[in-house]
C-alpha cells in the first residue's frame, strides 16, 4: 500500500516539474521574443532615443538678406542677438523656479510658454525669450551649468538702422502663427520662427530668409552641453547656414526721408514714380512706426496702444487709403471728352458760379463764376461748371471706362498687400452693390471727383505718369535687383509696360499743356504755391470734400473742425515736356490742394533734380523762367 502511495507522489512531482519546466520555457521564450522585438523590430527607434539623450541637433538660423535702397544704403539689416531656449524633456522644476524670476515671469507663465511652443518632440529646443538684455544674459550665464535643459543661443536679429524711414514699404517681422504654419507656403518653418508680416519683408520672404544650417551637440542626462571628453575622437557633423539674398529697392532714401519730414505732423501719403520705368522712388505714409519694436520683446500694452491709436500708424495710406480725388479726376473727364469728340480745345462753357440739373443747383468753387471758359482755362483754373456740363454729356459709364483705362478702379499690381482697388462707379455697380438705379445727380458729383469715386495715392501717381507718358502705363515696381548669396546670378528687373493707350497725340498734348498751365500761368490753381524756377512742373490740384453739411456752408476751411475739413491732393509730372518723374501727394484734412499738398510735391520734385541733375538735360525747357506768361489772367491766389 505504501509503495503505491510513493509511486503516486512521484508521479505528481514529475507532473509539477514538467509544468514548471514548461512555464520556464514560456517565460524564456517571451523574454527572447521581447528582446528580439526591442533589438530587431524596434531597435532603430530605441537607438535613436538613446542617442537623443546624448546628442542634440541644433538649428542654426541664417542671417536674413538685407534690404537696401537704390544707392546701396541699408534699410533693413541684422545685428547679433541672444535668445534663451529650453529642452522641454530636460528642464526640471528646480530650473523653472529659478529661471522664471530672471525673465520677469512666474513659474506658471514659464511652464505655459514651454507648453505652447513645444513641437512634436520634447527633445527639440524651444525659444522662450528673444533679445535678452545684458543683465539677463549675465545672470543666466552665471548659473547656466546649474540649469537643466537651458541654453543661450546666438542669432542674427533684424535691425532697421533708418528707424521709421520707409517703414510701411520695408515692413516688419513677426513670429509665425499656428495658422501660418499650416499653410503650404510655410513648409519647413517651426514654432518660434520669425517671418515677414508686412511690406517687402513679407513680399520677398522666400528670397530674404536664407537656408538654415545645423550642428550636433553632446549633452548629459540633464541636457547640459558636454565637451569632447565624453566621446574622445568623436567628430560632430555640422552644416553652415546660407544667408538670405539681398534685395535692392528702387527707393531713394534721401527723397524718402524728405517726404517723411514734409509729412511730419500730418496724416497722408506721398508716392513718386519714375515716369520712364514705373520704379517707386518714394512711398511715404504718415504717421509712421518703428519696425524694430516687432523684433524685440515688448509689453502687450505697447501692442494694444499701437493697435488702438486713432491715427492708425500701421496703415499704409499710399496703397490702402482710398479717397475722393476731387478736381484731380477732371483730368479723366478732359481726356474722355476729347477722345469722344464731345469737346475740342476751342469748346467753351459759360460759368456763372452754378450749374442747374433741373432745379437742383451744383455750385462752382468760385462763387461768382469764371465767365466764358475754354478747355485750357477750365483745367488751369479748375472750373467745376465746365466739368459738370461735360460729365452730363459723357454719362457715368463712359466716364468709368476712361477712368479704368487710365489706371483707376483697378489694383496696380505692385505686389504689396493689402492693396486697395479704389472705386470707379457705374450703372451696373450701383444696381449690384447699392441695389438702386444710378441718377443724373450722381454723375454730376463724380464729374468733379466727389461722390462714389475713390482712389489710392499710388493710383493717382499712376494717373499722372500715364498722362505724362502720353499713354504708356508701367506697372509700379519696387525691386531693382536681387543679389544672390548662393552663388547664382543676380536678378535685375526690367520695366513692365502693361498698357499703351493709343489716344490721339493732339489730345495728350492739350491735356499736358493745360496741366503745365495749372502751375505756370497766373490764375492757375498752383501758380503761387508750386511754380518752380528750377524745373517746369505740370500738375493738377484737387480738394476732396469730406462731408457736406449745411452748418459748414459759407465757412472758411480753417473755421471747420479738423476732422471735417477737405482733403488736399496734388498730382504732377516733371519736366513737363519730357517727364522723368510723376508724383502724387495726399494730405488728409489739408483743406486746399494748392496750399496743403502742392508745396510738398514742389520740394520733392526740386530735390529729385538736385540729386539727379542729368535728368534735366533731357528736357527742352528745363527752367520755368522760359515760359511766356500771357497777360490778362486773374492773378488772385486760386485756392481750389
Amino acid at each position: 500500500m505504501q509503495r503505491y502511495i510513493d509511486e503516486f507522489e512521484q508521479e505528481r512531482l514529475k507532473r509539477r516539474l514538467r509544468i514548471f519546466q514548461l512555464a520556464v520555457i514560456i517565460v524564456v521564450l517571451l523574454a527572447l521574443f521581447r528582446f528580439w522585438q526591442l533589438q530587431v523590430l524596434q531597435g532603430r527607434r530605441w537607438r535613436l532615443v538613446a542617442a537623443e539623450n546624448q546628442f542634440r541637433t541644433i538649428r542654426i538660423l541664417p542671417p536674413r538678406g538685407m534690404i537696401l535702397d537704390r544707392k546701396g544704403k541699408i534699410l533693413a539689416g541684422n545685428k547679433l542677438g541672444f535668445n534663451i531656449t529650453v529642452i522641454p524633456a530636460d528642464i526640471d522644476e528646480k530650473s523653472i523656479q529659478e529661471l522664471a524670476p530672471i525673465l520677469n515671469l512666474t513659474p506658471e507663465e514659464l511652464k505655459r510658454k514651454i507648453e505652447i511652443k513645444k513641437s512634436w518632440s520634447r527633445n527639440v529646443p524651444v525659444e522662450i525669450k528673444r533679445g535678452l538684455t545684458w543683465e539677463e544674459l549675465a545672470r543666466i550665464e552665471e548659473r547656466l551649468r546649474d540649469f537643466s535643459g537651458v541654453d543661450i543661443e546666438l542669432e542674427p536679429v533684424r535691425s532697421y538702422p533708418e528707424g521709421d524711414t520707409a517703414c510701411h514699404l520695408v515692413g516688419y517681422l513677426g513670429e509665425i502663427s499656428q495658422e501660418e504654419l499650416k499653410l503650404p507656403g510655410y513648409a519647413g518653418y517651426e514654432v518660434g520662427d520669425y517671418i515677414g508680416k508686412a511690406g517687402v519683408e513679407r513680399l520677398l520672404e522666400k528670397e530674404l530668409k536664407g537656408l538654415e544650417g545645423w550642428q550636433y551637440k553632446v549633452v548629459d542626462a540633464r541636457g547640459r552641453e558636454r565637451g569632447p571628453e565624453i566621446f574622445p575622437g568623436l567628430r560632430l557633423d555640422a552644416k553652415a547656414p546660407v544667408p538670405g539674398n539681398n534685395v535692392i529697392l528702387s527707393l531713394d532714401l534721401d527723397l524718402q526721408k524728405l517726404a517723411q519730414e514734409l509729412l511730419k505732423g500730418k496724416t497722408g501719403a506721398v508716392v513718386m514714380l519714375s515716369a520712364k520705368t514705373g520704379e517707386v522712388l518714394v512711398m511715404a505714409s504718415s504717421p509712421t512706426f518703428y519696425p524694430e519694436i516687432f523684433v524685440n520683446p515688448f509689453h502687450p500694452e505697447e501692442w494694444q496702444n499701437l493697435m488702438t491709436d486713432q491715427t492708425h500708424p500701421l496703415y499704409n495710406r499710399a496703397i490702402q487709403g482710398t479717397y475722393p480725388l476731387g478736381s484731380v479726376f477732371k483730368l479723366v473727364l478732359a481726356m474722355a471728352g476729347l477722345q469722344e469728340g464731345l469737346i475740342t480745345d476751342e469748346t467753351t462753357v459759360r460759368c456763372t458760379g452754378v450749374y442747374f440739373l433741373g432745379k437742383i443747383p451744383f455750385k462752382c468753387w468760385r462763387k461768382n463764376g469764371h465767365g466764358l471758359v475754354s478747355f485750357h482755362r477750365a483745367i488751369v483754373e479748375s472750373c467745376d461748371v465746365y466739368f459738370y456740363t461735360l460729365g452730363a454729356r459723357l454719362g457715368i459709364d463712359r466716364i468709368a471706362r476712361y477712368a479704368n483705362l487710365l489706371g483707376l478702379g483697378i489694383r496696380t499690381g505692385i505686389g504689396l498687400e493689402p492693396e486697395s482697388t479704389g472705386l470707379v462707379p457705374s450703372e451696373s455697380w450701383m444696381e449690384k452693390v447699392r441695389k438702386q438705379k444710378w441718377n443724373a445727380g450722381d454723375t454730376i458729383s463724380v464729374s468733379i471727383g466727389q461722390g462714389y469715386i475713390l482712389a489710392t495715392p499710388l493710383q493717382a501717381a499712376v494717373l499722372a505718369m500715364v498722362i505724362g507718358n502720353e499713354g504708356e502705363l508701367y506697372r509700379p515696381r519696387l525691386v531693382k535687383e536681387i543679389e544672390s548669396s548662393k552663388g547664382g546670378a543676380d536678378r535685375i528687373f526690367s520695366p513692365e509696360l502693361i498698357a499703351k493707350l493709343n489716344f490721339k497725340e493732339k489730345n495728350w498734348k492739350l491735356l499736358k499743356e493745360a496741366m503745365t498751365g495749372v502751375v505756370n500761368e497766373p490764375g492757375g490753381t498752383a501758380f503761387w504755391s508750386v511754380r518752380s524756377d528750377k524745373v517746369i512742373i505740370a500738375g493738377k490740384t484737387g480738394t476732396a470734400q469730406v462731408i457736406k453739411a449745411k452748418r459748414f456752408e459759407g465757412m472758411a476751411q480753417e473755421q471747420i473742425p479738423e476732422k471735417f475739413r477737405d482733403h488736399a491732393w496734388f498730382v504732377a509730372f516733371a519736366p513737363a515736356d519730357n517727364p522723368e518723374i510723376a508724383i502724387s501727394v495726399l494730405v488728409e484734412h489739408g483743406m486746399h490742394g494748392s496750399s496743403g499738398a502742392g508745396p510738398i510735391a514742389k520740394q520733392l520734385i526740386e530735390k529729385y533734380f538736385e540729386l539727379y541733375p542729368e535728368a534735366l538735360s533731357k528736357s527742352a525747357h528745363p527752367s520755368a523762367e522760359k515760359i511766356k506768361i500771357e497777360p490778362g489772367h486773374n492773378l488772385e491766389d486760386n485756392r481750389e
